[in-house]
């Protein structure tokens, strides 16, 4: 496949799953609309499905603030962890398949919320071929969870490739911090 056609490729899967989102999502309003959570009456949307055995705990509507500080704020004991990769690798490790386990069965808990999967690489390598790393990255990462039942429209993957070091420096320790996978919310 060349080139133009896998960007044009890229271009309407991200198209695609805009489109989603938007329908998923819908208006983001004040931010005091309680995100439904499991055990909640939200009719035909679909958003009080559970995706698994054992995701019966009933949780108090949150706004979507409260559950972006839940998911993303570092501070949370319930924060969606990052997941790392080898050098040159979209291979998910055998150390992060505990972090991945977690990560799903948090993200489960709250079925109504879109996660994004934010593909990252360190410094070296042209900017081209760390942007195709960061999305093999997310996508992987973005398998693994669908693997572990949480339904694939709810997940969207984008790739910084080296842009955004979570690790100043240029040397391996800080290499190995900045090739990652990071989950945000899916509000774009």
């Amino acid at each position: 496949m060349s080139k133009h056609a896998r960007k044009s490729q890229s271009v309407l899967l991200l198209v695609a799953t805009l489109c989603l989102t938007v329908g998923l999502v819908g208006c983001k309003g004040n931010g005091d609309t309680p995100i439904s959570t499991p055990g909640g009456n939200d009719g035909p949307t679909g958003n009080n499905v559970e995706e698994g055995p054992g995701n019966r705990e009933a949780l108090p509507p949150l706004t979507s603030e409260e559950l972006d500080r839940i998911l993303f704020d570092v501070n949370s004991d319930s924060r969606l962890q990052p997941v790392y990769f080898d050098y040159n690798s979209f291979d998910i490790r055998a150390g992060a398949l505990d972090t991945l386990r977690v990560n799903a069965a948090t993200i489960k808990k709250y079925p109504g919320r879109i996660i994004m999967v934010h593909g990252h690489c360190d410094e070296r390598g042209t900017q081209d071929y760390n942007l195709a790393l960061g999305e093999k990255r997310a996508q992987a990462t973005r398998a693994h969870l669908i693997n572990l039942g949480v339904s694939g429209d709810r997940i969207i993957t984008v790739s910084h490739g080296k842009e955004q070091p979570a690790a100043a420096g240029h040397t391996e320790a800080a290499w190995a911090k900045n090739r990652r996978c990071e989950f945000g919310s899916g509000q774009l």
